[in-house]
C-alpha cells in the first residue's frame, strides 16, 4: 500500500516537535513520549516516559507519608495563622486621635489682698491672708467669687484653715487694712465698712458690730472705719457724721477732745517701757547726724497713745511769734511732745555710728530690730541689737524686699518678715531663716 504524507502529532500532547528515533518510530520532544505509525496509518501506539522515572514504582507507603507530611504541614500552618489572626484581633489598637481632657474645676485663690504674718495664741509665725476665691477651670475663674480669708503655718506653708467672711461673700473689694495691736490682737477693715477681729486660738474672724456694743454714739451704726494714730483704736465717723475714736482694749468711745486730753494721762496701770525710734532731719540744723534714740515711756495698753518724734529743733518757751533773734533752746523733742507721748527719759544709743536713714521694726526689753543705710552709695542693713549695750547679735545685707517690709513680727524664736506674697521666717538662736515665695493654689 502507498504510503501518505502526513504532519506527525505527539498523541499524547498534541505537539509537532517530534524526534525520530527510526524508521516510523518519533519521540515528542515535549513530553518525551515515543510513539510509531504503522503502515496502514491505522493505529499509532505510543508510549509515555516520565523524565522522573516510573511513578507505578514509588512504594505506597511512602506517598502516604508524604501525604501525611504535606497535610501535616497545611494543618498546622491553618492553626497557626489562625491564632495569629485571633490575636492580632486582640492586639490591635486603632490608630490615636487627639482627645480632649476634660479639664476639672477646683475651688482656688483668684486675688490676694491681704498677706501678713502674726504670732499665735503660741507665739508661732503664722500667715494670715484674705482674698476671694472661686472655681477655676484651667486658667480661669468663673464670675462668682467669694471673700475669705485663710491661716498657714509660716514655716512650711501648711494650710491650717480657709473659711468664707459670711457676711461679705458677695462684696466688691474696695479697699483692706490689717493692723496687729500691742496685746496681740489682729483686726481687719474690709471697704472702710467692716471691721473683723481674729481669734489668734481658734483662728475664728469674727465681724464686730457697732450698733451692739452699746455705745449711743454708735447705736445708729458706722459709716467709715479707720485705724486710728493714736494708739490700738479706730477712727469712726458714724451714721449722723460725728467723729468718734473706738479703743477696744479698754472698751471707750471718746471724741476728739477727750483723745488729746487722755494721751498725757498717766493711769494708775502704767508700766515703764522701753522703745526705740531714729532722728529726722532737721530744719533748723541740718548738719546734726541721723542719731538712733533710746527712751523709756509710760506704756498704757489700750489707751491712746503718741509716739514721739525727735528732731533737732529750737524750743522758744511757749507758743507765740518768733524771730532769729528771739532766744531758744536746742532741742531733741519739745516740751509738748514729751508731755503728750509720756516721754520719760531719752539718749542717743549708738554714738559712734553714723546713719542716713533708719527704721525700727520690732523691739522691747531685750533687743531692736532695725534697718538703715550707713553711706550714700552703700547698701541698707538690718540688724539686731541688744537692747541694753547696742552690741550686734546678728546682721544682713537688706537684699530682699521683704527685709525692708513694715510687717515684721516678733514669733517664738526670732522674727517673721512678710510681703508681697514673701516671708522669711528668722531664728535668732541658730542664725538660720526659712524662705517662702507663696504660691497657694496656682
Amino acid at each position: 500500500m502507498a504510503k501518505r504524507i502526513k504532519v506527525i502529532k505527539c498523541p499524547q500532547c498534541g505537539s509537532t516537535k517530534a524526534k525520530e528515533l527510526r524508521t516510523d518510530y518519533y519521540q515528542c520532544k515535549s513530553c518525551y513520549t515515543e510513539f510509531f505509525i504503522d503502515s496502514d496509518d491505522i493505529n499509532i501506539l505510543h508510549k509515555y516516559d516520565s523524565p522522573f522515572g516510573d511513578l507505578n514504582k514509588i512504594n505506597t507507603k511512602r506517598i502516604l507519608a508524604g501525604i501525611a507530611i504535606v497535610a501535616s504541614i497545611f494543618i498546622f500552618f491553618g492553626v497557626f495563622t489562625n491564632v495569629s489572626l485571633q490575636k492580632s484581633s486582640f492586639d490591635y489598637a486603632p490608630p490615636s486621635l487627639p482627645v480632649k481632657i476634660e479639664e476639672k474645676e477646683v475651688v482656688s485663690w483668684d486675688r490676694i489682698y491681704e498677706f501678713r504674718g502674726f504670732a499665735n495664741a503660741m507665739d508661732e509665725g503664722m500667715i494670715l491672708v484674705i482674698g476671694t476665691r472661686g472655681l477655676k477651670k484651667g486658667y480661669s475663674f468663673s464670675d462668682k467669687k467669694q471673700l475669705f480669708y485663710g491661716i498657714y503655718q509660716a514655716v512650711d506653708e501648711k494650710e491650717i484653715s480657709i473659711q468664707p467672711m459670711k457676711s461679705l461673700r458677695e462684696i466688691e473689694i474696695s479697699g483692706t487694712d490689717i493692723k496687729l495691736f500691742e496685746n496681740g490682737d489682729i483686726y481687719a477693715i474690709i471697704n472702710k465698712k467692716k471691721l473683723f477681729k481674729l481669734n489668734r486660738a481658734t483662728y475664728e474672724l469674727e465681724e464686730m458690730i457697732f450698733e451692739t456694743l452699746n455705745f449711743p454714739e454708735l447705736a445708729k451704726g458706722v459709716y467709715e472705719i479707720k485705724f486710728a494714730y493714736e494708739g490700738d483704736g479706730f477712727k469712726v465717723v458714724n451714721e449722723l457724721g460725728k467723729e468718734l475714736y473706738y479703743f477696744p482694749i479698754i472698751n471707750k468711745v471718746l471724741g476728739k477732745e477727750m483723745l488729746y486730753k487722755m494721751l498725757p494721762r498717766k493711769t494708775s496701770d502704767a508700766r515703764k517701757k522701753v522703745a526705740f525710734q531714729f532722728s529726722h532731719t532737721s530744719d533748723f540744723f541740718p548738719d546734726e547726724k541721723i542719731q538712733l534714740i533710746r527712751y523709756d515711756y509710760w506704756q498704757q495698753i489700750g489707751y491712746p497713745t503718741d509716739i514721739p518724734r525727735f528732731a533737732w529743733t529750737k524750743d522758744f518757751g511757749g507758743s507765740g511769734i518768733f524771730t532769729e533773734s528771739s532766744p531758744y533752746r536746742k532741742v531733741l523733742v519739745l516740751p509738748y511732745i514729751a508731755e503728750m507721748s509720756r516721754l520719760i527719759s531719752y539718749r542717743d544709743f549708738t554714738p559712734d555710728r553714723d546713719y542716713i536713714s533708719g527704721t525700727v521694726w520690732a523691739c522691747d526689753d531685750s533687743e531692736v530690730l532695725i534697718s538703715f543705710q550707713p553711706t550714700l552709695s552703700g547698701n541698707s542693713i538690718v540688724q539686731l541689737l541688744d537692747a541694753e549695750t547696742a552690741a550686734i547679735k546678728w546682721t544682713k545685707p537688706a537684699d530682699m524686699d521683704y527685709l525692708l517690709s513694715k510687717d515684721v513680727v516678733k514669733v517664738k524664736g526670732g522674727y517673721l518678715f512678710t510681703a508681697n506674697k514673701e516671708s522669711w521666717l528668722f531664728n535668732t538662736q541658730n542664725k538660720e531663716g526659712v524662705y517662702i515665695k507663696w504660691e497657694f493654689d496656682n
